[in-house]
């Protein structure tokens, strides 16, 4: 199967590529920033390297050779204050439809998006793929809106549309400032670890499980639509806090404080319904929790 993975140097991208080299019957076009450090030579899978700012994107069709699938990664602004930014937000989702109408038009049949639990907004029951979308930032309201459009795109040329919308994935080379990031490095450094009171419900799904079902679909005829990826076992952030301390081997003292400030807005409980996921894509996760923090702290140098 050939894939084109545009935002090939991001987290997930470089975890595609990785279990793509592994399993030997894909043949990679990644398509990264111009003048861009990307690391991507020497893997077996990627066949060619394009480099192209996500301005251009609606060149991409002309610029890549014939493929089966695309994915799409490119998204700026995804953390921190940036996802309340609608011009940045905005650029994103031109850039991205761009994107799959030039594919589209090209002649690819499988168009993947990289969908978001943002999508869904304020939640406190368990979510399935049927759950209305409320989002209540930026970021989310363009990823609802990149969903739409990507879909007709899809239906205007007879493609197939598969959005995995990601809850929280983690791993070697994840973002620095996400919570399991952080608390590995101050817990690796044995400080304090002071938290609010972590409550909430949360899922999250190591990185190469999450990739291992997306090149699933991928490869199926039968796949498509949205899929809640992560990985079905949801429990109280401070569990997974906990988990981590006992995974690295900390000293930390850990303090959970409440603080019911930082709440407004957010999303309070994420309980995904991954049925679907495992259905389509004959998957399980196979990595626990703990397994997934000791190689992510392995390799991680914070």
């Amino acid at each position: 199967m050939k894939i084109t993975i545009a935002g090939a140097n991001s987290f997930i991208g470089k975890r595609i590529i990785a279990l793509a080299d592994a399993e030997r019957d894909f043949e990679i076009t990644a398509v990264i920033r111009n003048h861009h450090n990307h690391g991507l030579h020497g893997h077996s899978s990627v066949k060619n390297i394009v480099e192209c700012d996500m301005e251009y994107y609606g060149d991409l069709g002309k610029l890549i050779p014939e493929g089966d699938c695309f994915i799409d990664l490119s998204w700026l602004g995804s953390r921190g204050a940036d996802r309340q930014n609608p011009e940045l937000q905005k650029f994103n989702y031109d850039s991205s439809v761009s994107a799959m109408r030039s594919m589209a038009e090209a002649g690819y049949k499988t168009l993947v998006s990289a969908g978001s639990q943002a999508e869904y907004g304020l939640c406190n029951d368990v979510i399935t793929e049927n759950t209305p979308l409320n989002p209540n930032t930026e970021y989310g309201k363009y990823k609802v809106e990149i969903f739409e459009e990507t879909k007709r795109i899809s239906q205007e040329f007879g493609a197939r549309f598969i959005e995995p919308r990601y809850f929280s994935l983690y791993g070697p080379g994840d973002y620095a400032k996400t919570l399991i990031m952080s608390c590995i490095t101050k817990m690796k450094n044995n400080e304090n670890v002071d938290l609010n009171e972590c409550t909430q419900y949360w899922d999250y799904l190591y990185i190469d499980d999450a990739m291992r079902a997306l090149l699933s679909l991928c490869k199926s005829t039968e796949a498509e639509g949205v899929y809640n990826f992560a990985s079905g076992n949801y429990r109280m952030i401070r569990d997974f806090v906990m988990d981590i301390h006992k995974a690295v081997g900390s000293k930390s003292s850990v303090v959970f404080e409440p603080n019911d400030d930082l709440y407004k807005g957010l999303i309070i409980n994420l309980k995904p319904d991954v049925t679907k996921l495992k259905t389509d894509a004959k998957w399980e996760a196979t990595t626990d929790f703990i397994t997934g923090i000791k190689e992510t702290a392995d390799n991680f140098e914070g």
